[in-house]
């Protein structure tokens, strides 16, 4: 009867340290993003006019502070019970962000001159989606990279606005 083959493992000190590294390391870590949410909540608290500093739980997962109404609205601050200088101060550390698209942006669409001639055997019965109105002869149109065409002013209010096209949702420079 043979015995079966035995193997051993050796691990080096080496591989000790830098498991024992990482380890540190993971701890560390984790202290950080417990005392990050600690603050993000206190800071939150404060913003709302809550007088309670004290976290109501302890932190589990990390959440990024850069979205203060994601925070204030899982902290349960309701809106509707907020003060006119705390909506204001919400606002402003909110601040603005536009969904459209920049003036640098929107110049890069290069509008163009429609061409309906005269003599055309198609009926020209297409329309602007935006204003609704058909497009005449040497209006100015742009093509988006999607391939709708509109009116170079309606769709240049539009994009300002909406970074999206109007007709297939989508973005002009996604």
């Amino acid at each position: 009867m043979a015995t079966p083959n035995t193997y051993s493992v050796h691990i080096s000190s080496e591989t000790h340290r830098i498991e024992a590294w990482l380890a540190s390391d993971e701890a560390l870590a984790r202290q950080l993003q417990e005392e990050e949410n600690a603050h993000d909540a206190i800071a939150t608290r404060e913003f709302a006019g809550n007088a309670s500093l004290e976290p109501s739980s302890p932190a589990v997962e990390y959440r990024p502070p850069n979205n203060a109404a994601q925070v204030a609205m899982e902290d349960n601050v309701d809106p509707d019970n907020m003060s006119y200088e705390q909506l204001q101060a919400l606002g402003e550390a909110v601040g603005n962000q536009s969904r459209g698209l920049s003036d640098d942006l929107i110049c890069y669409l290069v509008p163009f001159k429609n061409k309906c001639s005269f003599f055309s055997r198609k009926k020209n019965d297409e329309e602007c989606v935006i204003c609704k109105s058909t497009y005449k002869s040497r209006q100015k149109l742009i093509r988006l990279p999607c391939s709708h065409c509109y009116h170079a002013d309606c769709i240049t209010r539009w994009l300002k606005i909406n970074k999206a096209c109007p007709v297939c949702n989508e973005e002009v420079f996604g």
